[in-house]
């Protein structure tokens, strides 16, 4: 669901501009103060300001952009794997959520440095649904396009390629599709799925007054237009104001029991299992009998803003596991006490998820 105001995204915005800036001025003041003489130590400096820079959590990640495209697509889509050279077999997927594209979390570059130390690449796509086009997509979509480029990766490796996914916000929904309706031998590829602030959009809806009974009117409108035939019609009102969404596409991250409504607290433990018994090795085989093996980590956050207080989190995160076929199947579950969605709060937050994230790799 959406989870980056539009000051929280201006104040990002005004945050990478600052340090631009920063950089450029420090640049110029280097060029100015630098003598002759000194230029060859002044370099030397910046070369080892540049290391730093490069070993620090919030270095930029190197990589290599590319398109994948499958035969019946107007036109292709893009991803950047990182490093920009290595020699690995093992390809981390990271699946953003509503609003996101690449670097969708801040945590996104130390990832990528912890995965190629165990041999593991990052692979981050850009959907048709990135940014702001999720209002006319839907999470099939975004799965089919998912496994083109699991496809994609396995051809180029001539077979040789294992998969591990990790999805935030949305991109948990993004997963838990793609691993019940890939082809089986794209599944039996991928090996762990990490769910990061796995949220019922439909619950979130209730954190925020609907003072006016907007969304509820655009509920109905959707319905309606369902109930005509008429899903991919755009709804008259913008989702948070400024994404063009559709029937189908609100009636899904709204309604109840619809294709997004995936981690909602209030189904049955049947019901959840339904949505979640797959996300389990069992559940898996039942499909895919040479599954190799599957983990899967719900990772809750303890501070989600985007979870009503009635929810009893760490009960959530027991009932997802058991759904999942419990530990014996390979499900477990963490809770990052205090944690905001995105996890940007607090600062150690971070660190623990992408530890958590390697040690259910070092698991496999």
């Amino acid at each position: 669901f959406f989870h980056c105001r539009q000051e929280e995204a201006a104040a990002c915005m005004y945050a990478t501009r600052e340090r631009l800036l920063a950089v450029g001025v420090t640049a110029a003041m280097v060029g100015a103060l630098l003598s002759r003489r000194r230029v060859a130590q002044g370099l030397l400096a910046l070369s080892r300001l540049a290391s730093s820079a490069a070993a620090s959590p919030t270095a930029p990640l190197s990589g290599c952009l590319y398109r994948y495209k499958h035969p019946s697509w107007p036109a292709p889509l893009q991803a950047f794997e990182s490093p920009a050279a290595h020699a690995h077999r093992k390809y981390c997927v990271y699946i953003g959520g509503l609003t996101d594209g690449l670097l969708a979390c801040s945590y996104v570059e130390a990832l990528g440095a912890a995965l190629d130390e165990r041999g593991w690449s990052l692979v981050q796509p850009v959907l048709s649904s990135s940014y702001a086009g999720f209002g006319c997509s839907s999470l099939q979509r975004d799965a089919d396009e998912l496994a083109q480029l699991l496809r994609h990766i396995a051809d180029r490796e001539e077979g040789d390629a294992e998969f591990a996914l990790v999805g935030h916000s949305t991109g948990c929904q993004d997963a838990v599709t793609l691993l019940r309706t890939a082809p089986p031998e794209l599944r039996c590829r991928v090996r762990a799925a990490v769910l990061q602030a796995p949220v019922s959009d439909r619950e979130s809806q209730t954190v925020e007054q609907d003072s006016d009974g907007s969304r509820g009117r655009l509920l109905a409108e959707a319905e309606a237009k369902l109930a005509a035939g008429e899903g991919e019609a755009l709804l008259s009102q913008k989702y948070y104001g400024f994404v063009p969404i559709s029937a189908s596409r609100f009636a899904s991250l709204v309604g109840r029991d619809g294709p997004d409504d995936l981690f909602s607290s209030d189904f049955t433990d049947e019901r959840l299992a339904a949505k979640l018994g797959h996300m389990g090795l069992a559940g898996q085989r039942a499909t895919a009998p040479s599954h190799p093996g599957l983990r899967t980590l719900f990772c809750f956050s303890g501070g989600d803003e985007y979870v009503p207080p009635s929810v009893d989190v760490p009960l959530l995160a027991r009932r997802f596991v058991a759904a999942a076929g419990g530990a014996e199947n390979g499900a477990s579950a963490l809770i990052l006490a205090g944690a905001s969605h995105n996890l940007a709060k607090p600062p150690r937050a971070a660190g623990e998820f992408v530890a958590a994230v390697c040690r259910t790799l070092d698991e496999i």
